[in-house]
């Protein structure tokens, strides 16, 4: 074979080789796009719906924070206090009263009372240590709830690290992309100084 032949065999087979590695990136390229917008698009999904739910929640709490707040600036009295107790303690064994106590002094106001039957105390008791039993519940939801923001966080970086990774990767991962084919090029062009010098 001639070096003319060696030349264009050589040449040839360097724009094969050329045509092999940019048919094979277009393809891991190509497939990572599709990847990374499949999961891109449903994440989206999932960190709209959960921001959306914790709206809802935050709102909802809100809301009846200030019921309490109004309700804890009203006066409190004997007979709201047998009303709110027996609200929330539906099922007491007996009915708590409120009672006029005859003032002390002459002419004094009258002041009032509260009586709890005995018999309530038991009840009383249970529904106070169910309060303090929903606490311990809300300070354990208050942690996954930290823990589920950490997790919708790290969902976004990992979106954010796809949408990258489609695009072609970070600035170095582009920049090693590009020295490859320039690699790839100064060869084929050393191939085709060598054989003009040989002519």
């Amino acid at each position: 074979m001639t070096i003319q032949g060696k030349a264009r065999f050589i040449f040839a087979a360097a724009a094969v080789l050329l045509a092999v590695f940019a048919g094979h990136g277009w393809l891991q390229e190509h497939d990572a796009r599709l990847k990374a917008e499949s999961l891109s698009n449903g994440q989206q999904k999932q960190l709209e719906g959960l921001k959306q739910q914790a709206a809802e929640t935050q709102g909802a709490l809100a809301s009846k924070v200030a019921g309490i707040e109004r309700e804890r600036s009203q006066p409190s009295t004997a007979a709201l206090v047998v009303r709110e107790t027996s609200a929330l303690v539906p099922s007491l064994p007996e009915a708590i009263e409120a009672r006029e106590v005859p003032a002390t002094l002459p002419n004094g106001p009258p002041s009032e009372e509260v009586v709890v039957p005995q018999a309530d105390f038991k009840a009383i008791r249970d529904a106070q240590l169910t309060c303090e039993e929903d606490s311990v519940k809300l300070t354990a939801c208050q942690a996954l709830q930290v823990d589920a923001k950490q997790q919708i966080d790290l969902t976004e970086a990992q979106r954010d690290e796809w949408k990258s990774a489609a695009k072609g990767g970070s600035v170095w991962h582009r920049a090693l992309g590009a020295a490859k084919w320039f690699a790839v090029g100064a060869a084929s062009g050393a191939v085709l100084y060598a054989v003009e010098h040989h002519k």
